[in-house]
């Protein structure tokens, strides 16, 4: 069976590339690595959300988190898209922590995806982790495949929005920052 590094080797050689020169020769095993990086989320699992107790009586409203950065890559060109998440949730029984939240949006995000398949998925996920009431997601997209090939317009952003439950808030994004 072929190593993903002589597979990537062959690729270069295809293209043209002497992947023999000095700057080539290590560029397979580290084409590999960043997939490998990349693509981690294929692998992992989830991140375990840890909750803290409610110490009051009144109902929670939604709790907003916006603008947290994610790398994705295309599932056909396998080209990174730079992604800027906006979350909203409703806790249920208890809050999730922070942090928590957001290495479960970033553990999400790395493997290839379909950004209108993958907020779908994604608000689906953090009602199940966050044991939430509610959850509004809004997901923000720059796609290298169409920045740097195809129609080459680096000002476009990709928007998608989930909801899941009964929730009324107005989630915002910004163009992710990797590409402003």
């Amino acid at each position: 069976m072929l190593k993903p590094e002589e597979g990537v080797k062959i690729l270069l050689e295809h293209l043209g590339e002497d992947v023999t020169r000095p700057g080539v020769v290590e560029t397979p095993k580290r084409f590999v690595k960043a997939l490998w990086e990349l693509t981690r989320g294929l692998r992992e699992p989830p991140p375990e959300v840890v909750f803290f107790p409610m110490e009051y009586d009144a109902e929670p409203g939604p709790v907003v988190i916006e603008n947290i950065s994610a790398v994705s890559l295309c599932e056909h060109h396998l080209l990174p898209i730079f992604l800027s998440v906006s979350v909203a949730y409703v806790p249920g029984d208890g809050v999730p922590g922070l942090s928590k939240v957001i290495r479960l949006v970033k553990w999400a995000a790395a493997r290839p995806i379909m950004q209108e398949r993958f907020t779908q998925w994604l608000a689906d996920l953090l009602m199940e982790k966050l044991k939430a009431r509610a959850v509004a997601v809004r997901v923000c997209g720059v796609h290298m495949c169409s920045f740097i090939r195809g129609v080459r317009d680096e000002h476009h952003n990709m928007v998608t929005v989930a909801k899941r439950g009964d929730i009324d808030v107005k989630l915002r994004c910004r163009r992710p920052p990797l590409c402003k």
